[in-house]
């Protein structure tokens, strides 16, 4: 038995450790029965209109495609205490796509959004598009985000912004792709969420501003930088001005000569960034 001080009100609650193996079985069913019960206003989507219309999340879809109907999947491994690799799924409907590019897991994204849980309420609601670096973000939600495109937008004579073609979304993901054992205002532990995103445009993102893109920072190829730290010295190669660490910066060793190509002097594979010899 976990108790837990609430940050907001100083209550005191108490909660049943679990192990994520055990809860996502519990997510697993709550969500499908909520997929199978749900609908959405996919109609107003349907046309090729740019107009900006927001995903409703409908109940009792008798007559209507279901969300799971609807949905894709993506089965994302989350390491338990022991190491060991539990599948989750991330359910997710693209709405509309985007005319642009996807984001990376790393990136910076302007987007609006709602959060829900499956019970229907409301625990945060964003309807003017902020900034986000989808490094501080929950799984599931930079996951989602991620298979959205930006759109395009105008700058009016007023000096407002328009956006259009956007790409919108809607996530739902057990606990383990979310807050898991921690509570958050609005959101219990161990609550799956729900998120209807709208990706307006993003940033590339250079975390450590080392001239190496955040997400090519992935060294070992599983497509996540998260982890990855090349030279063993606790720090992730995303956020390493250094990552050989051989007391020369990344940055002025990324292409000494200028010609355009990563420099690897020794010609052995490994480029002179990521080699402690060179």
């Amino acid at each position: 038995m976990i108790i837990q001080c609430k940050k907001d009100d100083d209550t005191i609650s108490e909660y049943e450790a679990r192990e994520y193996s055990d809860q996502v079985i519990e997510d697993q069913i709550a969500l499908e029965e909520y997929l199978q019960s749900h609908t959405y206003n996919y109609e107003d989507f349907n046309s090729n209109s740019n107009i900006d219309v927001d995903i409703k999340v409908l109940g009792d879809n008798s007559t209507e495609l279901s969300l799971f109907d609807m949905a894709s999947v993506q089965s994302i491994d989350v390491p338990d205490a022991n190491g060991e690799n539990v599948p989750h799924n991330l359910y997710y409907i693209i709405a509309r796509d985007g005319i642009k590019e996807n984001p990376s897991i790393v990136d910076s994204v302007y987007v609006a959004y709602e959060g829900k849980l499956t019970n229907g309420s409301t625990f945060d609601k964003i309807n003017f598009p902020v900034w986000l670096d989808l490094t501080n973000v929950v799984r599931g939600f930079r996951e989602g985000v991620s298979k959205l495109k930006s759109g395009v937008y105008i700058e009016n004579s007023d000096g407002t912004i328009e956006y259009s073609s956007f790409g919108v979304g809607i996530f739902f993901f057990p606990s383990g792709l979310g807050y898991f054992e921690s509570s958050s205002p609005g959101i219990p532990e161990y609550s799956p969420l729900v998120f209807s995103v709208k990706l307006m445009t993003y940033n590339k993102a250079d975390h450590d501003s080392d001239g190496v893109l955040s997400i090519l920072e992935d060294i070992d190829g599983d497509g996540s930088p998260f982890g990855d730290d090349s030279d063993g010295d606790r720090l992730w190669n995303m956020y390493d001005t250094d990552d050989d660490n051989d007391g020369i910066l990344t940055i002025n060793e990324l292409d000494k000569n200028e010609d355009g190509v990563i420099d690897d002097t020794d010609g052995d594979g490994t480029p002179d960034y990521l080699d402690p010899n060179n």
